[in-house]
């Protein structure tokens, strides 16, 4: 019966009115849980018996039994009374995904012969009691659950809650719950689950979960806000120089997006490593209606972990000290380059870095800033438009560069370029290793596939990279 239930799902999964086409040379279907929505469809696909076989078919490995007390049962967490050493949780994440949905897509194919397996399973719709959403009853139902979980584990007992939300308010929502259960974060890792198995690897989309280690609090320390700020950055830049070591070089687990994550976690594990912190009333925080856009003050510190991480997201072929030097605008330039270079043309991640680097009008720098197909201005779109003057982008390195690099190409002249950053720039002997830094990072984008529209920049950078480094007074 129970390998039934699953392989009538499969099917009941592959064979829906919500399933699409696969857009291929077999013209086969997806599932309908291809990601975690309901997706409506007016020509959906379905699957004629034939086409199932491969589906219905169940391999169920019945090798070594598991020779311990185990037991599967199912409570609402508010209500457990049963003492475990280690709780291990994968909550809601706010309004991400409508899991009281989701849930009763297969109950309706299971609830019968649900009853004969497991008669002491519930199967009615518990949908009413589902912690939902956004709404002020999540953050509630969010402290009750997490409460009786630390209430039903002992001193030494710890619990693991995973977790993948981009919204730093979500983030502050969770801080303040896990306080408020008495719970802090002593160790938080981000691990890799979108691989390339998955055909997930390109993108800047978020590839990992963060497992957040918690134990309960202990500490009876109070902080000031101001004291805080320097701790979080610490743990931030520890936090993002333990996943680099780990990381492949060649063929990187994570994007920009999960160290990011990775920098919320740690923010979390500096607030909640104190009893309190001054100037936040943590029942008060978690009451509060807040207006589209306010940020509470944890949300801020947690905000502030964002920047700090930015400035810990040095492109691999990019000089850390000459990064350090680089002006926000120049830092967001060059990150919005290599998000193009592994083929993301998402406009939140410009909006992302934009916030982080704390550059108003990124706009203004963006060839074309529609949602999916979002992406930098070239030198030859710059043209000589928004150059020298005033402050911002139009007067710095980068975009003198730029302009030398489409000069170089319009007037086919490899010297035009040195002649425009030796007659503009008043420090251009000071500036050779920053200029260089910068032609040498443009010079790399000639073999990828997607970046032909540099590749005019690209061939001249190298050239200009040459003369510039060789110039002789």
């Amino acid at each position: 019966m129970v390998a039934c239930i699953l392989a009538v799902n499969r099917c009941a999964d592959w064979n829906s009115r919500l399933c699409r086409w696969e857009n291929d040379d077999h013209h086969t279907n997806k599932q309908t849980f291809y990601n975690q929505a309901f997706n409506t469809l007016f020509n959906y696909s379905f699957r004629g018996f034939y086409e199932l076989r491969d589906i219905w078919k169940l391999n169920v490995y019945l090798g070594n039994k598991i020779m311990s007390n185990t037991s599967c049962k199912l409570f609402d967490a508010r209500t457990i009374e049963k003492k475990i050493d280690i709780w291990v949780t994968d909550p809601p994440y706010a309004d991400a995904v409508n899991y009281h949905e989701l849930s009763e897509f297969f109950l309706a194919w299971d609830k019968k012969i649900l009853r004969k397996a497991f008669s002491e399973w519930y199967t009615d719709s518990k949908k009413i009691l589902a912690v939902k959403g956004r709404e002020q009853s999540f953050k509630q139902s969010m402290v009750e659950i997490y409460s009786n979980l630390a209430k039903n584990m002992p001193d030494n007992g710890l619990q693991i809650i995973m977790f993948t939300h981009q919204d730093v308010s979500v983030w502050a929502d969770l801080a303040l719950i896990v306080w408020s259960a008495g719970l802090q974060v002593v160790a938080a890792w981000n691990i890799a689950t979108e691989t390339e198995a998955s055909g997930l690897k390109e993108g800047n989309y978020v590839k990992g979960t963060v497992l957040l280690v918690l134990r309960k609090q202990t500490s009876t320390q109070t902080a000031y806000l101001d004291e805080i700020y320097p701790d979080i950055e610490e743990e931030v830049k520890r936090q993002i120089n333990s996943m680099h070591t780990l990381d492949d070089k060649e063929e990187p687990n994570f994007s920009d997006a999960d160290y990011i994550l990775a920098a919320y976690a740690a923010a979390l594990k500096v607030l909640t490593s104190v009893k309190r912190i001054e100037d936040i009333d943590v029942a008060y925080e978690l009451s509060r209606d807040r207006k589209k856009g306010e940020l509470s003050p944890v949300a801020k510190l947690i905000e502030s972990a964002t920047r700090i991480a930015y400035d810990q997201l040095i492109p691999y072929e990019f000089d850390n000290f000459i990064w350090k030097s680089l002006a926000p605008d120049e830092r967001f330039y060059i990150k919005g380059l290599e998000i193009e270079k592994n083929n993301s043309y998402q406009l939140s991640n410009y909006q992302e870095l934009a916030r982080g680097f704390g550059v108003a009008e990124y706009k203004d720098l963006m060839e074309n800033s529609r949602a999916n197909t979002a992406r930098l201005k070239t030198p030859d779109e710059w043209a000589n438009r928004s150059i020298g003057g005033g402050t911002g982008f139009a007067s710095s390195l980068l975009r003198n560069v730029f302009m030398a690099l489409y000069l170089m190409n319009k007037e086919d002249n490899a010297q035009s370029g040195k002649n425009w950053l030796k007659s503009e720039l008043d420090e251009y002997w000071n500036m050779r290793d920053r200029i260089c830094e910068f032609l040498n990072y443009i010079s790399t984008f000639e073999p990828i596939h997607n970046m032909e529209h540099w590749m005019s920049a690209s061939k001249a950078a190298a050239i200009l990279k040459e003369l510039v480094s060789n110039d002789m007074i």
